[in-house]
């Protein structure tokens, strides 16, 4: 799936550009991506005024003024691009067919969404689900989902208490949906390195500082990828074999729940240093 940090970036970019707007028209390459017909959406879209943009877990939601939800999922590999365009001719509906040249190459969107003044595209994506709901029916779906990382609502000590009952590796805790919703295995590795935690490490066995520390590195790395994209740095997912960018060991790896998980031996240890974990 895409990561929580692109998603988030483009909600914002939708909230910017296009709320307000009306739906002009939807197109999607196949019509299997979608829980409804082309037919159904087009007629349930078109001419709806877009409220605003949420970002839910790893779904895009369009929310619009009849009170229906538009859930979209994007795998990896997803670009997304936006025309924003204030005096856009009066046919952008059908100009649908393709949205870039590269070399003699036209790129095709998987989806496009023309809005009144512009337009949004999805390409490259692996995997792309698209479902029209009612407000009840994207609550329903929403409550398999655990906290948002970012939410409010959350702090240290909540946060904790997500994973009390819990037996299972760090990693395989920090992934799980229904606890906090939208960390991926890449992420919770980019977590437990920068708390110093080993990401095999069981949860029974971890302190409050402990989980102190693998909050704040929650937070502060997914503000950070949020707000600075040119600077977000993998440190060890994806890296193994390569020198630790702090202490230049060679980066290790383990098979956690069937996937592989990247660590410093040298710099995560079971219990997170001091220094780590951020009161007040």
């Amino acid at each position: 799936m895409a990561e929580l940090p692109e998603l988030e970036r483009e909600r914002k970019k939708l909230n910017q550009l296009f709320v307000g707007q009306r739906f002009r028209a939807i197109s999607l390459l196949k019509e299997s991506w979608a829980n409804v017909s082309i037919e159904q959406l087009q007629q349930g879209l078109v001419g709806r005024q877009l409220l605003y943009v949420e970002r839910r877990a790893k779904g895009i939601v369009f929310h619009l003024d009849d009170g229906r939800r538009l859930l979209l999922t994007v795998g990896n590999g997803a670009l997304f691009h936006s025309a924003a365009v204030a005096d856009e001719e009066s046919d952008i509906n059908e100009n649908t067919e393709t949205i870039a040249v590269t070399g003699n190459t036209a790129i095709q969107p998987q989806l496009r969404i023309s809005f009144d003044q512009g337009s949004w595209d999805v390409t490259g994506a692996r995997t792309l689900s698209l479902q029209w709901l009612s407000a009840k029916e994207m609550d329903d779906i929403a409550k398999e989902w655990g906290l948002e990382p970012l939410s409010r609502n959350l702090n240290a000590a909540l946060f904790q208490n997500r994973f009390a009952k819990r037996r299972t590796a760090l990693r395989t805790a920090l992934t799980n949906q229904a606890l906090i919703a939208g960390i991926s295995p890449a992420i919770a590795d980019e977590i437990c390195f920068r708390a110093g935690i080993v990401p095999t490490v069981k949860t029974e066995t971890l302190s409050s500082s402990d989980w102190e520390a693998i909050y704040n590195s929650m937070v502060q790395w997914l503000q950070e990828a949020i707000e600075q994209p040119e600077s977000t740095f993998y440190a060890v997912s994806g890296r193994q074999g390569e020198p630790c960018s702090k202490c230049r060991t060679k980066l290790s790896d383990a098979v956690i729940s069937g996937k592989v998980a990247v660590y410093c031996s040298s710099c995560q240890h079971e219990h997170a240093p001091e220094a780590v974990c951020i009161h007040g």
